[in-house]
């Protein structure tokens, strides 16, 4: 017969497996759920051709390539996130992404919000217009109807510019041509690079044209949250070393066809 003492000393010990059994599942499931250090998560938006853009439902494009080489150079595996332009900084910061690289163009507002790496790209704003308009360039906007890419560094110099009698918000640049080119809009503004691709290689840019000079060229850079202190450092040397070894000018001759200058800081 067992005494109440050793029930009382059996039921301890049960209680106490429990416990340690219990402490041991919470501590797998806490380690199966932390995020994984081999991946570098990158959010893009997968609708600015050639820089970022789906292929085929493969995401592919200049940025694309340039973060995987990131990622690569860092130990890690690239791992890309589409997402609305818009959406992407707040989910950086929020811990949902590493990493943004959408061709996003360091302006003095984005700054304020997060940590830019060593600029990798330039470009500039210009204007795509019919064949059969008038418009010199894209800042004469006198009472147009203009469109550019909602949350893009074209959008923001359209609206510096100003004296358009609408600006339209599209989540990417073929929404853009195809409101252009149907009369929809009279400019669109958009990044030379993505002008220059679309004019080169869509079926539907016969009616279309670039007109006037590339107006304020810009710097693109990785955006890292606001508080990053680790991550910037490693980033920039990896570009840098992009740059020296010409890895960077042989992929915009591959993606753009013509050499990027970045102009110093």
């Amino acid at each position: 017969m067992i005494s109440l003492k050793s029930k009382a000393a059996l039921v301890a010990a049960l209680a106490a497996l429990a416990l340690s059994a219990t402490g041991c599942s919470a501590s797998s499931g806490a380690a199966a759920n932390s995020p994984s250090k081999e991946k570098f998560t990158i959010a893009t938006s997968g609708t600015f051709r050639p820089v970022t853009f789906s292929d085929g439902g493969k995401l592919t494009g200049f940025d694309i390539e340039v973060g995987t080489l990131i990622a690569e150079k860092l130990g890690m595996q690239a791992e890309f996130v589409e997402g609305q332009l818009t959406g992407l900084l707040p989910g950086l910061n929020s811990g949902k992404f590493d990493a943004v690289m959408s061709g996003l163009i360091m302006t003095d507002a984005r700054k304020q919000s997060v940590t830019f790496s060593t600029p990798y790209l330039a470009d500039g704003t210009v204007a795509v217009v019919s064949k059969n308009s008038t418009v010199p360039d894209v800042t004469k906007l006198a009472g147009l109807k203009a469109g550019a890419i909602g949350g893009s560094g074209t959008e923001t110099d359209v609206k510096a510019i100003g004296g358009f009698s609408e600006l339209k918000a599209y989540p990417g640049a073929n929404e853009g041509f195809s409101d252009v080119a149907a009369g929809r809009i009279d400019v669109f503004a958009t990044t030379r690079i993505a002008a220059e691709d679309f004019l080169k290689n869509s079926p539907t840019a016969s009616g279309l044209k670039i007109v006037g000079d590339v107006h304020g060229i810009k710097t693109a850079g990785v955006a890292l949250p606001k508080n990053d202190t680790e991550m910037k450092p490693k980033v920039d040397k990896i570009i840098t070393e992009l740059k020296a070894d010409g890895t960077l000018e042989k992929l915009n001759q591959k993606w753009f066809g013509f050499s990027v200058e970045i102009p110093a800081p």
